[in-house]
């Protein structure tokens, strides 16, 4: 089964696509834009509204990120966890609640938020507006180097 998402035929298209010999680059535009955005799966049938992943987009070897957009008064239909990837989440602006296991958690804008992979979740705008998050998703326990310990001084 393809497990990958591509932009969907209606979707917003990033711009200015670059790459080089180390590096991928490209535009996605304001981030109240992302609501433009369609993801699918068509292996599955499955689009996901108002996300953009970057994993295939830039070549992602260690980590899938995702710009995400919830618009007022919408409570995400399921629940999920991860097998081995904790999530990152960075609240760009407004307010919503995550829900992981029996805990609601409020988040605004600056709200950062690590959810372990066992961790059943959530996210709400019900009665809130509207919410722009990032989703950072990483292996748990994968970090070996990090900051000046993986920096070579050059």
């Amino acid at each position: 089964m393809d497990t990958t998402f591509e932009l969907a035929k209606e979707s917003k298209q990033p711009e200015n696509l670059q790459s080089g010999k180390n590096w991928q680059y490209c535009e996605a535009g304001a981030f109240d834009g992302i609501k433009d955005y369609v993801m699918e799966n068509k292996s599955i049938n499955l689009k996901c509204p108002s996300k953009l992943f970057l994993h295939k987009l830039l070549g992602l070897t260690g980590a899938e990120i995702s710009i995400n957009f919830i618009k007022a008064g919408t409570e995400i239909p399921f629940k999920h966890k991860h097998k081995e990837n904790e999530e990152i989440i960075i609240v760009l602006s407004g307010q919503g609640t995550f829900y992981i296991d029996e805990t609601e958690l409020k988040v605004k804008e600056g709200s950062i938020l690590k959810i372990s992979p066992e961790g059943i979740r959530s996210v709400s705008t019900a009665g809130t507006g509207e919410l722009t998050y990032i989703c950072i998703q990483v292996k748990a326990g994968s970090l070996t180097n990090y900051t000046l310990t993986d920096a070579q001084m050059l």
